[in-house]
């Protein structure tokens, strides 16, 4: 029984192919964590990668990245963000966007663009939950 549930389900899964994305903003790190995301989230929800002439082309867009200042240190110097991030995923047929504001702070200069790259990989934690339901749902 579980063979042929496991059968049933693969034959009925797609097959995708996910392009790089575009980004209109310098920021590398968004890149590659919205393309490993997407791959999750095409995997998580029972559909498979790869790039063949019957496969599915996606194509995952950042639309928006803003850093918004919410907080400032005695001397003048912002201490904390709000990070609003938009994302798309765009097929043949259609594009559904994704946004999510996350806060993040600067407790310190020493910690570089860590708390950055944190505050994105949350929002895109939270957008990936969306992205497999999309999945699910659209295919």
């Amino acid at each position: 029984m579980i063979l042929l549930l496991l059968w049933v389900s693969l034959a009925f899964a797609a097959e995708f192919c996910i392009k790089p994305v575009e980004n209109p903003y310098n920021e590398p790190y968004l890149n590659y964590a919205l393309q490993k995301k997407v791959e999750s989230a095409v995997l998580e929800s029972g559909h498979s990668l790869k790039c063949g002439k019957d496969s599915i082309d996606i194509l995952p867009l950042v639309k928006e990245l803003r850093e918004v200042p919410i907080a400032y240190t005695p001397y003048q110097r912002v201490s904390a963000y709000n990070l609003t991030l938009t994302v798309a995923i765009k097929d043949n047929k259609e594009e559904r966007d994704f946004s999510f504001t996350v806060p993040y702070s600067l407790p310190t200069g020493g910690l570089g663009d860590l708390p950055r790259r944190q505050a994105i990989d949350d929002a895109l934690g939270i957008i990936y939950i969306e992205f497999v339901q999309y999945f699910k749902r659209r295919y």
